[in-house]
């Protein structure tokens, strides 16, 4: 009852003919949340749904400059700050509710929302970045429910597997080119050993004897060792769960711990049940992130904007989360909410896929991703990231050294902020 007598249960002045919102495809969430608004509200819901990030990004932008209006959108971390600036998102503070979901806000969800003092959005979902493994074939190698608690011990478990002939490739990585991607398994790497890849005053960490350059010159060993799939480079996330999926390769990694629910799924992979999920090794370090809804600054009304937002990133009507919940039992996604984090509904939701306890300790050791890479948050880091992706792609075939690629990496810098 105290739930329902919140705000989120009370109707916005006006009667708007619709709301709309612009969001990239996730299975059928966005349909199922729209027709909830539309049956609490009796206000139509305009979905614009793009295949992926990237013609979102694009599809928003262009809305916003031909000043058609948006009510919520969402934003990739590394586009929020260009959103702010450009005034494609405004401040969500002082609306009805506010306060209360501040205070269930997860650190991974403050880190991103607030800055300048001003709160930028609502959770979509949250992550962070883990090992996969295969049981059964990490058995037939002989390491039975022992999987590698150290870098060294990776390797040495891999040379064997291959020696043995149980895996061409024991390792497979997310290496294809993106955003968090390729460079987020470097990034995952590098803050599990210690290390950053900028400093708070955003100088790079990328030079000779730093964590960063020493962790890329391990990592092209896999390569050059052949205990790494070359296969790698070409896979971003999906395509390398599909990839591991054939049962052909020890280890995965480094990616979002909820893949392990499609490895894990028994209508679509031949191995499900055989994929755990792994803490990044040693004490366990690793990254992670909150992603937001925002809400549209060209909105035509703000009260009713909040309204939907609030379907998408907080309470429905009847004070639940909704959607956060939805994604939990359904996608294994994260939430960036605390309560629903400890919640039972997660656990018992995420049980089916995984091992909670080893899930939820390596997000007890993850470091918001925008610790590892303050830069994320400038507007330059988009260009740069393009241009690193080169760099690490070109080191891990080999073409460059770590020394090198670090270098062009550094200088890359000049070139992004200059574009």
């Amino acid at each position: 009852v105290a739930a329902q007598a919140g705000p989120w249960a009370q109707r916005p002045p006006g009667h708007p003919k619709s709301v709309n919102f612009v969001v990239w495809q996730y299975g059928k969430i966005y349909e199922q949340i729209a027709k909830q608004f539309e049956d609490d509200w009796g206000v139509k819901v305009q979905q614009i749904i793009e295949p992926n990030v990237e013609p979102q990004v694009a599809k928003l932008t262009a809305m916003f400059a031909a000043n058609e209006p948006v009510d919520v959108s969402q934003s990739p971390m590394q586009y929020l700050s260009s959103y702010i600036e450009q005034g494609i998102a405004q401040p969500i503070d002082g609306l009805p509710g506010v306060d209360q979901y501040l205070k269930d806000f997860t650190p991974f969800t403050r880190a991103i929302a607030q800055r300048d003092g001003k709160t930028w959005g609502l959770p979509y979902f949250s992550t962070v970045w883990t090992f996969m493994y295969n049981d059964e074939l990490l058995g037939k190698a002989g390491f039975k429910d022992k999987p590698f608690k150290s870098y060294p011990e990776l390797v040495e478990q891999a040379k064997k597997a291959k020696k043995d002939g149980v895996s061409k490739y024991p390792i497979l990585w997310i290496g294809g080119q993106g955003f968090e991607q390729l460079p987020g398994t470097w990034f995952s790497m590098v803050a599990n050993r210690g290390g950053v890849i900028f400093d708070k005053g955003l100088a790079p960490q990328l030079g000779a004897g730093s964590i960063a350059r020493e962790t890329l010159r391990w990592w092209q060993t896999t390569f050059k060792d052949e205990l790494a799939d070359p296969n790698s480079l070409n896979l971003r996330f999906i395509p390398a769960v599909k990839a591991f999926n054939a049962g052909q390769h020890l280890y995965l990694g480094t990616l979002h711990h909820y893949y392990i629910s499609l490895i894990n799924d028994a209508a679509q992979s031949p191995i499900a049940g055989k994929g755990r999920v792994l803490g990044l090794p040693g004490d366990g370090k690793t990254i992670g992130y909150t992603m937001l809804y925002i809400l549209a600054a060209n909105t035509k009304n703000r009260e009713w904007a909040w309204k939907l937002l609030q379907y998408l990133g907080g309470r429905t009507k009847d004070g639940q989360y909704t959607q956060g919940n939805r994604l939990a039992v359904d996608a294994m996604l994260g939430s960036g909410y605390q309560s629903v984090m400890e919640s039972a509904l997660l656990k018992t939701g995420w049980s089916k896929w995984g091992d909670v306890p080893t899930i939820l300790g390596a997000w007890n050791k993850a470091t918001n991703f925008g610790d590892v890479v303050p830069a994320v948050s400038q507007p330059w880091y988009p260009r740069w990231s393009e241009l690193i992706n080169v760099e690490l792609t070109a080191c891990l075939q080999g073409k460059l050294t770590a020394d090198q690629a670090c270098d062009n990496m550094v200088a890359a810098l000049g070139k992004a902020k200059r574009a």
